[in-house]
């Protein structure tokens, strides 16, 4: 049986090495993502996540779209229009086959803001919300 490590860095994430199957998910409160991409992705380097999921990325849609993210495709987001901040959002591995869910219609500004994907990883199906 393998043996799975886990190691704490400083952003207060771990990262789960020595098994190669293990999915892993990333969840960030990242209180604003323009500023942050690079350190973002030197924090989870060289073990990246399938999945990173993260709140509070204070973009609008046409940002997000073309944020330059390095080994990941977005996979669904919600932006805010009315007020300031918020938003969540997945990023996806490039690696991984997916499809976006788009909840719009269920998410209020301040209230309630999500997002959804389903993968597909062999042999199973996954949904995140």
């Amino acid at each position: 049986m393998n043996k799975v490590h886990s190691l704490k860095n400083d952003t207060n994430t771990i990262k789960l090495t020595n098994s190669k199957n293990l999915f892993k998910i990333f969840y960030q409160n990242i209180r604003g993502l323009k500023s942050k991409v690079d350190e973002l992705s030197n924090s989870l380097f060289p073990i990246y996540p399938n999945i990173m999921c993260l709140t509070e990325h204070h973009l609008k849609a046409y940002e997000i779209d073309n944020l330059p993210t390095d080994h990941f495709k977005l996979g669904s987001k919600f932006c805010r229009h009315e007020f300031k901040n918020g938003g969540v959002c997945i990023f996806i591995y490039e690696d991984l086959e997916f499809f976006s869910i788009l909840l719009d219609k269920y998410c209020k500004e301040k209230d309630i803001e999500v997002c959804a994907v389903k993968l597909h990883v062999t042999p199973l199906q996954i949904t995140l919300r």
